[in-house]
């Protein structure tokens, strides 16, 4: 089972998450980070949805290329977040899901919802270092 733990995510990664978890409550956002590491094997799974097995696509990254994946370290660049109303994820709240975006992006994070030719991920963010891949 993949992790929501932020100490799985690498300390640049996780100082960004704990700062975007503190502008989602500024923001009058109460938001849940449920998936920071995923080993190949789930990855491997998610890959398959819409592909071998039934469903819609759900990523583009096979094992090992996700950012969710461990990195020599074993940590996560990336992790999933969801608004939650009244304790409950609203998976599909448009307007909520975007207000979060903008909070992610406000501290340094790379949000999949504004990604283009791409499969948008509208609940993943990640972080990659200037002049890192």
């Amino acid at each position: 089972m993949a992790s929501r733990s932020l100490d799985d995510l690498a300390a640049v990664v996780r100082a960004r998450a704990v700062a975007f978890l503190d502008e989602s409550r500024a923001c009058g956002l109460d938001v849940l980070i449920y998936c920071t590491l995923r080993s190949n094997d789930e990855q491997s799974d998610l890959y398959r949805c819409g592909r071998d097995l039934p469903g819609r696509i759900l990523t583009n990254a096979r094992a090992g290329e996700s950012l969710h994946n461990p990195d020599c370290e074993g940590k996560a660049w990336a992790f999933d977040a969801v608004p939650l109303v009244y304790g409950k994820p609203v998976w599909d709240d448009r307007p909520r899901v975007l207000q979060m975006g903008v909070c992610g992006e406000s501290v340094g994070l790379v949000w999949a919802g504004r990604w283009s030719g791409k499969l948008r991920e509208a609940l993943h963010f990640q972080y990659r270092p200037k002049g890192g891949g």
